[in-house]
């Protein structure tokens, strides 16, 4: 079995090719449809995002933890209940969409009705869809996972640039996007039917309550934090023309490879904490997210550093220079991400979704209004801010949290030294090249290439200077030799789903 730091950077590099596609793919566009086609472009994907986190209410997600808990029968219930969720509550999220689609904005509802039909049918595939995102993993088969993120989002490229650059309009890329989302869903159903099968009818409605139990508090919680994020770009959206919206949504495409890695993290460590938790080992489950904490954030500190020292020449080069005034908000969210330590699998493996919903519930009020003043008297940047005072907020109250949960000090929840110690060498790695580039002047490709590149390497080498690569090194070699040890030490899904039966094991408060 590959170690999971093995399956981390498979996933991982899926992953960075996937974002890296979702990046190329609006380089061209801005080029091909025009800046106008290209704010309505992004305007759809605001639409559909905004509609899909209405579906999900944590049930895909909940797989990963319940899996290791269930045997081959009760696998095939879990993905059968949770596909039958994700259809009803897409239709019921469709109906309401077009119900109360004149009350969207004036551009957003006239592509809405352009697209009445095609928009309807990409929901249904599009949430579907969430199911791959979750099962390859959740069954440990995590190299297939790799391989289906990196053919998908290679043949969704794919089609959206050609269709923009033969047909040079939205409707085409529109089509080609709907069909990239059923490519995605044919993957699922032979995933589904080579791997773990499916139970659609009948329900087990004892096993569909204990699964919405767990799910539905962390699915309230996400689906808030999701509208907080989503608020901004609707307040953007509101009070700014399209062209100025998609100026702000680059700020958030660039950001997305962070949020990606820390999600590749939380989505390998939640089954084997989970089965840590089941078993009572809350020491080892502790000491698992900390190390892998700390070996994400040793590549995480710097590249946010990085972009965050050279975000102008970075979105100047890549998107012209029409949007380099998204360059401030660029920067307000990276120091968002940069806070933003991976706990929620710590959350997820003790059941704490409903103190997870309290927490969003009470900052979600703030983080709009804040968003709001700020969008009204400060612009771009000024709507980004509340989503970052939120952020910092809220995950105080987790810490807090967690520490009474786990009877652990909030100093040992996370190994704050090692983290404090990387994000200092990423600062003054980043602080030094940008001095030096302020001195030397170099054009806009140089500067957006060797900036960053620049200070990845002089991190790089006083890693080595100091020695300190070791000590990531040997954390890396233990976080293996854990995550391997448990592997080879689970008992098959059939004894368990004999003898802790899933409703059992939940500290859901």
């Amino acid at each position: 079995m590959a170690s999971i730091f093995r399956q981390g950077i498979a996933l991982s590099v899926a992953r960075y090719v996937e974002q890296a596609t979702m990046l190329l793919t609006p380089v061209v566009l801005v080029r091909t449809i025009g800046t106008t086609a290209f704010g309505e472009y992004r305007l759809f994907w605001l639409l559909v995002t905004t509609a899909a986190i209405l579906v999900p209410w944590g049930l895909p997600r909940s797989l990963l933890f319940f899996f290791v808990r269930l045997d081959s029968e009760g696998r095939r219930l879990y993905v059968g209940q949770t596909a039958l969720f994700l259809l009803s509550m897409t239709m019921i999220v469709a109906l309401l969409v077009f119900v109360f689609g004149d009350a969207l904005p004036s551009g957003m509802r006239d592509l809405l009705h352009q697209n009445v039909f095609l928009l309807a049918a990409f929901l249904f595939a599009w949430n579907l869809g969430l199911l791959l995102d979750v099962l390859p993993n959740a069954t440990g088969q995590i190299r297939w996972q790799a391989q289906a993120v990196l053919a998908t989002s290679v043949v969704r490229a794919m089609l959206i640039i050609s269709a923009a650059v033969f047909f040079q309009r939205l409707e085409e890329v529109l089509v080609a996007t709907f069909i990239a989302a059923c490519i995605r869903v044919g993957l699922l159903a032979y995933f589904i039917a080579r791997y773990c099968g499916i139970r659609l009818l009948p329900l087990d409605k004892q096993e569909f309550r204990a699964q919405l139990s767990y799910a539905l508090p962390f699915g309230v919680a996400g689906l808030l934090w999701q509208t907080r994020k989503q608020a901004e770009q609707w307040i953007v959206a509101v009070v700014f023309p399209s062209a100025v919206f998609g100026i702000f949504s680059i700020a958030t495409t660039l950001v997305m490879p962070f949020e990606m890695l820390r999600g590749v993290l939380s989505n390998l460590l939640l089954p084997k904490l989970s089965h840590l938790h089941l078993h009572g080992s809350h020491q080892e489950l502790l000491r698992l997210n900390n190390q892998g904490n700390v070996v994400i954030s040793a590549v995480i500190f710097p590249a946010i550093a990085a972009l965050f020292a050279f975000s102008g020449e970075v979105i100047r080069f890549l998107f012209t220079k029409e949007y380099v005034s998204g360059s401030p908000v660029l920067q307000i969210y990276l120091v968002e991400a940069l806070m933003s330590v991976e706990i929620t699998t710590l959350l997820a493996v003790f059941g704490q979704g409903s103190a997870a919903m309290r927490y969003e519930a009470a900052m979600f009020p703030f983080a709009v209004l804040s968003s709001l003043t700020g969008a009204l008297y400060y612009g771009l940047p000024g709507a980004a801010i509340g989503s970052v005072l939120a952020t910092f907020v809220i995950y105080a109250f987790y810490l807090k949290r967690l520490s009474a949960v786990m009877s652990v000090p909030i100093a040992r929840l996370q190994d704050w030294k090692n983290l404090g110690k990387i994000l200092s060498v990423s600062t003054v790695c980043a602080l030094a090249v940008r001095f030096c580039a302020d001195i030397l002047d170099p054009s806009t490709p140089i500067a957006a290439i060797g900036g960053p590149a620049a200070v990845l390497v002089l991190y790089a080498i006083i890693l080595f200077v100091t020695g300190y690569y070791r000590t990531l090194a040997e954390m890396r070699r233990e976080w293996d030799l854990s995550a391997l040890a448990l592997a080879n030490t689970s008992r098959p899904a059939s004894q368990m789903s004999t003898d802790v039966p899933p409703t059992k094991h939940l500290s859901v408060v």
